[in-house]
């Protein structure tokens, strides 16, 4: 039997988790409790633990006078980011299209398609969403655990919103898609992998290069109050 209840503490670590990897909640912004019970309607205590979680992951930290803020990643992090992401999905993709049921296909299909909508009509939400529901189809269908697991806590720390700013990304990144969609039809798990790997590192100059000039702008902004 599947158990799906969720406890407090994992539905709090899920939003704040979400919030954290596509942007919402930015680098170095402040995560005050009394704000987080009002919009997520819970007690403090569950808060407090999946603040807890978050920052043994390394998503969030404590700084003195300021206290828990999200935590920036920087170049040099996610070029490590990016190496691992590489090495370790484009696994996940060799392992899963050999064994893709036709359900599993034709969902990749329906989420390959939704992407390109997204993409065409400039809505930077449902891109993120339709990106990530692509990738994880064929992760999730390799059927390897800790192998997604370790892509999961990867995907968690990469600076998704940095990548997603970037001029004429998107539409790269739904070309470069569909050339996986091809070799997935075929059932070609090497080619495939090989080519998710390019797709994962045909963005890392740009993104590597605008988080550097992002972090050595001073910021313009007043430290928030207590």
């Amino acid at each position: 039997m599947v158990v799906t209840h969720k406890t407090k503490t994992e539905v709090a670590l899920q939003v704040l988790r979400e919030g954290i990897r596509t942007g919402e909640l930015e680098p170095g912004q402040r995560l005050r409790l009394a704000d987080l019970t009002a919009e997520l309607r819970m007690s403090p205590t569950p808060i407090r633990e999946a603040l807890r979680l978050l920052q043994a992951d390394g998503l969030v930290l404590y700084r003195p006078h300021q206290g828990i803020v999200v935590a920036a990643v920087s170049p040099r992090e996610t070029a490590e980011i990016l190496r691992l992401r590489c090495l370790l999905e484009s696994l996940a993709a060799e392992l899963a299209v050999p064994i893709l049921t036709p359900v599993q296909l034709r969902e990749l299909e329906r989420l390959h398609a939704r992407l390109a909508t997204a993409v065409s009509s400039g809505r930077g939400t449902a891109i993120s969403a339709s990106n990530a529901a692509w990738h994880w189809a064929i992760y999730d269908a390799s059927g390897w655990v800790y192998l997604r697991e370790f892509i999961r806590r990867l995907w968690d720390v990469y600076p998704w919103r940095t990548m997603w700013a970037l001029p004429g990304r998107a539409e790269q990144s739904v070309a470069e898609h569909a050339e996986i969609m091809e070799s997935i039809r075929a059932r070609d798990g090497a080619l495939a992998a090989e080519q998710l790997r390019d797709h994962i590192a045909s963005g890392k100059a740009f993104v590597l290069a605008q988080l550097e000039q992002d972090q050595s702008e001073p910021s313009t902004s007043a430290p928030a109050p207590a």
